[in-house]
């Protein structure tokens, strides 16, 4: 289900009551006013959506989460020596680990990368307040790299 094209269509339904009732009353300068700011806010409602769209639903994460605590476990082929400074990597669902980083870094995050599926994984490291790239073997799934 489209949530963003069915809230478009319940505004247009709610423009279209208002017309109505508008185009009912006694007929003056001010109706004829509201009548062509209606028109003006449905042909915006109703035109081409471009950019980034949040779709708002749950996804199966989401109901798994409520129930669920995400859990890290530690790999140790894939540990990163920086020199005593803390970095990991992060491999499943975007969601649940930024979730679990809320509950056990809040406020302690310099740097969130988030990788789709690739061969490697770019890992930046936060000195003198600045990210600096860096390579990291990288298996499956999505990455988080957290510094």
């Amino acid at each position: 289900m489209n949530v963003s094209k069915q809230k478009r269509d319940d505004l247009v339904a709610k423009i279209k009551a208002i017309r109505t009732f508008v185009s009912s009353a006694q007929q003056d300068e001010n109706t004829g006013n509201l009548l062509t700011y209606l028109s003006e806010i449905e042909k915006d409602v109703k035109g081409k959506k471009y950019g980034l769209v949040f779709e708002e639903h749950r996804e199966t994460v989401d109901n798994l989460l409520d129930s669920h605590a995400p859990v890290l476990t530690e790999e140790k082929e894939l540990f990163i020596d920086n020199g005593g400074q803390m970095n990991f990597l992060i491999e499943g669902d975007n969601l649940a680990a930024l979730k679990l980083l809320m509950k056990t870094h809040n406020g302690k995050i310099d740097l969130i990368y988030i990788e789709i599926i690739t061969s490697s994984l770019i890992q930046f490291k936060i000195s003198s307040g600045v990210a600096e790239k860096g390579c990291a073997k990288s298996r499956r799934g999505v990455h988080l790299a957290v510094a």
